[in-house]
C-alpha cells in the first residue's frame, strides 16, 4: 500500500509487477511480510549455471554451420566487453556475447528458456562483473572459444563454453564466501 502510493500506482499492476520480479527470481514474496528482496543464494547459482551452459550449448551444436558468419560480431562485442567500464555494461556485454552464439539456433523455445535462466542470475552476474580481473578472464574464455570456432573445432569450442559457465559458477562461489 505504501510502495502504490510512493509510486502513484495502484495496487494491483504493482502488485502484478512483483509478483513478476518473483517469477524471475529477484524479490520473494511471504504472506506476513510481502515481498522481499531474494539473498543471493549459492543454491540458486549451482543449480542455474550448469543449466544455462548445458542449454546453450545444446542451441550453439544445432547451429555449427552457421557458426562462422557470427565470428566476426562475437570478435566485436569480446573487444568491447574487454573495455566495459562499469559492471552492468559487462554483463550487458557479456549477454550478448552469449546471445549472438546462439542467435543462429532455429530452437526458440530453447532461446527462450535460457533468456529466462539469465534474467533469473542477472543479480549474481553483475556481482561477478564487479570485479574487473573475473571480466578480464571472462573475455579470454571468449577468446578461447572464439579460436576454436575460427579453427571449425565445434566439440573444443563446446568445451571451452562449458568451462566458461563452469569457471563463473566456481568464482561466483567463492565470492559468496563457499570453498
Amino acid at each position: 500500500l505504501r510502495l502504490s502510493g510512493e509510486l502513484k500506482v495502484s495496487r494491483t499492476p504493482l502488485r502484478e509487477a512483483l509478483l513478476h520480479l518473483e517469477r524471475e527470481g529477484f524479490v520473494r514474496s511471504d504472506v506476513r511480510r510481502g515481498f522481499t528482496v531474494g539473498e543471493l543464494s549459492t543454491r540458486e547459482v549451482r543449480e542455474t549455471y550448469p543449466l544455462i551452459a548445458h542449454l546453450e550449448i545444446l542451441a550453439v551444436r544445432n547451429s555449427a554451420p552457421m557458426l562462422p558468419v557470427l565470428i566476426p560480431k562475437l570478435v566485436a562485442i569480446n573487444a568491447d566487453f574487454a573495455r566495459a567500464k562499469t559492471a552492468q555494461r559487462a554483463r550487458d556485454l557479456d549477454t550478448l556475447w552469449h546471445d549472438t552464439l546462439m542467435s543462429q539456433s532455429k530452437n526458440a523455445r530453447l532461446r527462450a528458456m535460457v533468456t529466462t535462466l539469465r534474467l533469473a542470475i542477472e543479480r549474481y552476474e553483475r556481482f561477478y562483473m564487479a570485479n574487473t580481473g573475473l571480466v578480464a578472464l571472462s573475455v579470454a574464455q571468449h577468446n578461447d572459444i572464439i579460436k576454436h570456432l575460427k579453427r571449425a573445432d565445434l566439440e573444443a569450442a563446446l568445451k571451452a563454453l562449458e568451462h566458461n559457465y563452469m569457471f563463473g559458477m566456481q568464482a561466483l562461489l567463492r565470492k559468496m564466501g563457499e570453498e
